[in-house]
């Protein structure tokens, strides 16, 4: 697969030559080189010296080319000078795990060819890691965690990559999920306790893990010995996954009972997975760890023996930046870690530029403060989020100046399916412009806050495996007002009207978004508006979709029982946060102030007009008073077939076009040279 590639400006021994401010102290990393007055042998060691320089304008850690390997998190802070981390050339590599030269893979022993399936014993090979591969390490090999919708994930299991690509923990079934025949006990339900529940709501029962019988029974027996198995699945609502421990395994009933409950507790339309389990490993590209051993045991992929291995280890970010101004991380590729590769914090003109960042465990880059900029970064294979960006101040709606932009997303939310997309947006004013996002389970963009600019993105094949979802998705808040959706590419987000999957879902109330100049190709549905006040879709182009629009009036329906009373509702919490009273909030949005007594619940004020519709009805619109319909029109296309349109309009418009049916957009993706 292609990985980032930066160009070489010269050659010399110890990287490429680059102009650098005179008065900035270099100071170059070679892996395992031993210490002089200006290179070390480790990025710990580079800070230790760059820690000697306090008085400088700027410190340069320059990077060699190589694997520089992480046995701690780095810490940056404003004890230190203006910092650059920066990779001399191409093929600068920063991981947090073991990367062993020569893999001694042997035959497994005879207590483990025994619980093997039939298929793999003769192909299984066991890698044993001993006090030597573990020297420097402060944890060992991690097992399986507790994931999913709502779980805060530190850090993820360890994980075995050969020649870059993620090896599967032993699971049944190997592809798709398996379904529920019935469900002996659905178990607890923890999202009853949660404050925000209606009057009525069933109090909360002690934690109990659901019991169900699969519909495929002929595998259970194989488990009844397993240890430390566990279970991921879709559990309840396709919108909401949780890895879960077994607790036990009844072969003659064709039971498995769950060790905690799921978030909504477990139904029959439930879609599960079980994993960790060394009598499933029976397919190449899968392993099974034994933590507590030190034992990695794999039917490895053809062409293993040729490929570099690694073992995911560090459970800590590998970088964290507190409080500085101006601090730069450019030209690295950041890899193989069980947690995140830079979480900052209350940090000022802090600039991520060129870095690959490609399987890690949890989020890529966690981001918070003023004028924090990622720009020209691939992201590939995440374990959890792409970039979180958070900033401003929404008691003053004073702007974070954040971007993420000219950036590629690929496969984000490999581990944590749910709630994890390429880019969410916390705070006020933060933008998102040129991305290219593609391949993801979920969502792409999860915003909150205010006043934030999504433009000029490439959004295709997402919300790939779940439903109620949105390629863009906000949701419950009546205060989340002034941002902008614009001149953005929607294409290939489909499924069905069952599970209702969206281009951009605003959801449950959201308030005070606009819509605008977008085109939606081969969508199931364009955009979902949920109700919300104030919503603007308007001059967008809607192609081969299922239906353009669907807007509802749910505040007067089904949900007006989840937002009758303020003690209770999430709606009312979130507006009684903010001072929608003050100077500020009255200046910006002078209408909010009549949200709980003009017209309560209904969708006043929203509009969807002047947009295009080709071979795409409009959809539906359920409060006509409230919502004004007017300008929209259908085009039609002759000659080829509508796909064929569909094909070239991508085309065109991912090489720099800016027109679909009359309907001026992008152009999208990241810039080009």
């Amino acid at each position: 697969m292609e990985w980032l590639c930066r160009a070489c400006v010269g050659a010399a021994m110890v990287g490429c030559l680059v102009a650098v401010d005179p008065a900035t102290v270099t100071i170059h990393v070679h892996p395992g080189k031993a210490a002089d007055a200006d290179s070390v042998g480790t990025l710990a060691e580079a800070l230790a010296l760059a820690a000697q320089h306090a008085g400088a304008p700027r410190v340069e850690i320059v990077l060699a080319a190589g694997v520089h390997v992480l046995h701690r998190g780095l810490h940056v802070t404003t004890a230190l000078p203006p910092l650059t981390i920066r990779g001399a050339c191409e093929g600068v590599r920063v991981i947090g795990g073991l990367a062993p030269h020569d893999p001694a893979w042997q035959v497994p022993p005879e207590s483990i060819v025994a619980r093997l399936p039939t298929e793999a014993r003769e192909h299984a090979r066991v890698l044993r890691l001993d006090a030597r591969d573990f020297a420097g390490w402060n944890v060992p090999l991690g097992g399986p965690v507790h994931s999913g919708h709502g779980v805060a994930v530190a850090m993820a299991p360890t994980e075995v990559f050969i020649g870059g690509v993620a090896l599967h923990p032993a699971r049944w079934p190997n592809q798709g999920l398996a379904t529920i025949e019935s469900v002996v006990d659905p178990g607890s339900v923890p999202r009853d306790g949660e404050g925000d529940m209606p009057p009525g709501t069933p109090a909360r029962e002690p934690d109990r893990g659901a019991v169900f019988v699969p519909k495929d029974t002929s595998r259970v027996s194989r488990w009844v010995h397993a240890s430390d198995a566990w279970a991921w699945g879709y559990w309840n609502w396709d919108w909401s996954d949780e890895q879960l421990p077994i607790a036990a395994v009844d072969a003659e009933r064709g039971t498995i009972t769950l060790a905690q409950p799921h978030r909504y507790g477990v139904a029959q339309r439930g879609r599960f997975r079980v994993v960790n389990i060394l009598e499933e490993l029976d397919e190449p590209g899968e392993c099974w760890i034994d933590a507590a051993a030190g034992i990695i045991c794999a039917w490895l992929p053809a062409g293993a023996e040729d490929a570099g291995c690694e073992v995911s280890m560090l459970a800590e970010p590998m970088i964290e930046v507190q409080g500085t101004n101006g601090t730069r991380i450019q030209d690295v590729d950041f890899a193989c870690t069980r947690g995140s590769a830079v979480v900052a914090r209350d940090v000022r003109g802090l600039r991520v530029e060129r870095c690959g960042f490609r399987n890690l465990g949890t989020t890529a880059l966690d981001l918070s403060g003023r004028r924090v900029q990622v720009s020209a970064c691939r992201f590939e294979d995440i374990g959890g989020t792409g970039v979180v960006l958070a900033g401003g101040d929404r008691s003053t709606l004073q702007s974070g100046d954040g971007i993420v932009k000219d950036c590629t997303f690929r496969r984000c939310g490999r581990l944590q399916r749910t709630y994890n997309p390429a880019i969410r947006l916390e705070g006020v004013g933060q933008s998102v412009v040129r991305n290219d996002i593609g391949e993801l389970p979920h969502m792409a963009i999860l915003f909150s806050g205010n006043e934030h600019r999504i433009e000029s993105n490439d959004i295709h094949h997402v919300v790939q495996e779940t439903g109620d979802a949105g390629a863009v998705y906000t949701g419950r808040d009546w205060t989340a007002q002034g941002t902008v959706i614009r001149g953005n590419l929607f294409s290939d987000i489909q499924g069905s009207d069952a599970r209702f999957q969206n281009a951009v879902y605003l959801d449950d109330m959201a308030s005070g978004i606009t819509v605008q100049g977008n085109a939606f190709i081969r969508c199931n549905w364009g955009t979902l508006v949920g109700g919300g006040r104030d919503d603007v879709v308007r001059g967008n182009v809607f192609a081969a979709c299922g239906k353009a629009i669907s807007y509802d009036a749910r505040g007067v329906g089904w949900m007006a029982r989840n937002i009758a009373d303020p003690q209770h509702s999430t709606l009312h919490r979130t507006f009684a946060a903010v001072p929608v009273e003050s100077d500020a909030w009255k200046r910006r949005y002078p209408r909010l102030g009549e949200y709980l007594s003009d017209r309560f619940g209904r969708p006043v004020r929203g509009e969807v007009v002047d947009n295009v519709l080709v071979g795409t009805p409009l959809g539906s619109i359920e409060d006509r008073k409230g919502v004004e319909e007017r300008g929209n029109r259908v085009e039609r296309v002759a000659g080829e077939p509508l796909s064929a349109h569909c094909d070239a309009w991508l085309a065109q418009v991912r090489s720099g076009a800016t027109d679909v049916a009359g309907i001026a957009i992008g152009p999208v993706g990241p810039a080009r040279p």
